[in-house]
């Protein structure tokens, strides 16, 4: 079976690293000491041009951490994206907001000419996503948000190092929340996530909100929080991967323009990317996804479905992609042979599904 994420091959590319790691963080007998989260901050920080980033364990609590630091809860709504993870809409919901949701394109993310319409006298925030590794359209969200004084949330976790009209990801928005998960592009062994801001007085309420309302581990609490702390083990994970991105990316980026072009010779239908995306999902628009799935599975090649629903009610664009959008392996351990049967594979089951049509 070619895998969608080859966790066994990558495991084997960083054990070396990651175990010294290991051993380092148990003989400081504190796993969540935060030495080894501190080093994936400055690079971020360095990375990004941000004056502040902070890990979290996982996106969803910098999604939600985001909201609380910036007060917005009982009362308001936020604009999301209806066709994404449940986690953009489930973070929203245990913040109090109300969820506000518009429908996507071809591409996958937000029709940013509908927000003006989606705007009340409650709408206190705007969440862009950025879908496939593509960037939402920064120009006119960040636009939008300055006109009518919203707080721009860049959801990142799939856009990470993409670009919008030569503006970096994570140099978009009021603040950046980021996701580690094993199957995004900076990966960690397991859960992780990350914020960055250039206030630093967010950035303090932040260190608060994320260890249970106190700065450090001793400390008085001061205020309400979540238990948010990233294990050092997670964050040495995704140092690993930082010291392999250069490599990946490239590796993926090959892979995805082969992709592109067989598929256009082939005349299979290929998602619409932006030209600055970072390659992280390669995704085809087949007539039936569900059946193409199960065909594609037989043949011995894994994809995703990416998303089964609309976050909120059934929406063109959105089920649009709910229904067809499949994404194809594009890891950077795939080797030359299984991108070529990936291609064969996908070829004869778009052909089956349009001799119908």
């Amino acid at each position: 079976m070619i895998t969608a994420l080859n966790l066994g091959r990558r495991y084997i590319d960083i054990k070396e690293e990651y175990v010294s790691y290991l051993d380092d963080i148990m003989h400081r007998e504190i796993p969540c000491n935060g030495y080894y989260a501190s080093k994936v901050e400055r690079y971020l920080e360095k990375t990004s041009g941000r004056k502040h980033a902070l890990l979290t364990n996982t996106g969803s609590i910098a999604l939600l951490l985001s909201l609380f630091a910036h007060r917005v809860g009982h009362g308001d709504e936020v604009i999301v994206t209806n066709y994404s993870s449940a986690a953009s809409l489930g973070y929203v919901l245990v913040a109090g907001a109300t969820p506000i949701f518009c429908d996507v394109d071809d591409t996958g993310n937000m029709i940013v000419d509908n927000l003006e319409y989606l705007l009340t006298d409650n709408t206190a925030a705007i969440v862009g996503t950025g879908l496939y590794g593509d960037m939402h359209n920064h120009t006119v969200i960040q636009e939008f948000a300055t006109k009518y004084k919203l707080l721009y949330i860049n959801d990142a976790a799939q856009s990470m190092f993409s670009k919008w009209n030569g503006i970096d990801s994570l140099a978009c928005g009021d603040i950046v929340a980021m996701s580690h998960a094993e199957n995004k592009p900076l990966p960690a062994l397991g859960q992780g996530g990350a914020i960055l801001t250039d206030d630093t007085d967010i950035y303090n309420k932040l260190i608060h909100l994320r260890k249970n309302g106190k700065p450090y581990r001793k400390a008085p609490y001061t205020r309400f929080g979540v238990n948010g702390i990233i294990d050092d083990d997670k964050a040495a994970s995704i140092l690993c991967s930082i010291h392999k991105f250069s490599e990946w990316q490239k590796r993926r980026i090959d892979i995805c323009n082969y992709y592109k072009s067989e598929f256009n010779r082939m005349g299979v239908e290929s998602r619409r990317n932006h030209p600055e995306w970072n390659t992280h999902k390669y995704a085809i628009l087949f007539p039936n996804k569900w059946e193409a799935q199960q065909e594609i599975k037989l043949l011995g090649v894994e994809t995703e479905a990416q998303y089964a629903n609309c976050l909120g009610p059934d929406m063109p664009g959105s089920i649009d992609m709910v229904n067809r959008s499949l994404t194809l392996p594009s890891n950077p351990y795939m080797t030359d042979a299984e991108v070529e049967t990936v291609v064969k594979v996908v070829d004869k089951v778009w052909k089956k599904q349009n001799t119908y049509i």
